[in-house]
């Protein structure tokens, strides 16, 4: 019985050094540098009502900043990106929805300086319309009950809006793009600003 006991203890014991193999690999530092933050305003205004997937849109940077090679990019570049998913306000309540993707700023020599949204924290790159049904409890009611099936399956839902001047926050520069650098810890300062690109 004691030897069972002890396999037993044992299988426990493995179990549990498996489980936990997994949580400390996700708790290592992340060694990569941190990414270039900054945020871009939204030169267009955006409607699921009217937008398809692919159109092309146009943002510009909020505040100059400078790549992690070096490149300063100024205050005021142009940029463009794309209507990345776009849902029309539908039947049934259905709301509109907006997703968009920037792609690159354009700098006054022409070159292009890539430019990917900040997923983890960013809420302005995408837009939900309403639904407008009625509300639930009255669907429980008798007889109501059937007028408001009706008109929940009969309206349409609103669409999405993403309005000109929306801040959307951006990385910059090819390591963001690449998986090079890592988003900044909550309470992280920024980096200092790397020394310009001699590059010619």
């Amino acid at each position: 019985m004691s030897a069972l006991r002890s396999a037993g203890v044992l299988a426990a014991a493995s179990l549990l050094a498996a489980l936990a193999a997994p949580a400390l690999a996700q708790t290592a530092a992340d060694t990569r540098p941190p990414c270039v933050r900054t945020l871009v305003a939204v030169e267009d205004t955006l409607d699921s009502a009217r937008a398809k997937g692919g159109d092309v849109f146009k943002f510009r940077l909020v505040e100059a900043a400078r790549a992690a090679d070096g490149t300063a990019v100024p205050a005021g570049t142009l940029g463009y990106g794309i209507v990345s998913n776009v849902q029309h306000a539908d039947r049934g309540g259905r709301p509109g929805y907006l997703a968009l993707e920037t792609r690159f700023f354009v700098l006054g020599d022409g070159k292009h300086v890539t430019t990917i949204i900040d997923w983890a924290r960013d809420e302005g790159s995408t837009a939900v319309g309403g639904t407008a049904n009625a509300p639930y409890l009255l669907g429980l009611i008798p007889l109501v009950g059937y007028a408001v099936g009706g008109y929940d399956a009969m309206h349409h839902g609103k669409d999405a809006t993403i309005a000109r001047g929306t801040r959307v926050a951006v990385f910059i520069g090819d390591d963001a793009a690449l998986g090079a650098c890592r988003p900044l810890a909550p309470g992280e300062s920024p980096p200092p600003a790397p020394a310009p690109s001699t590059t010619p």
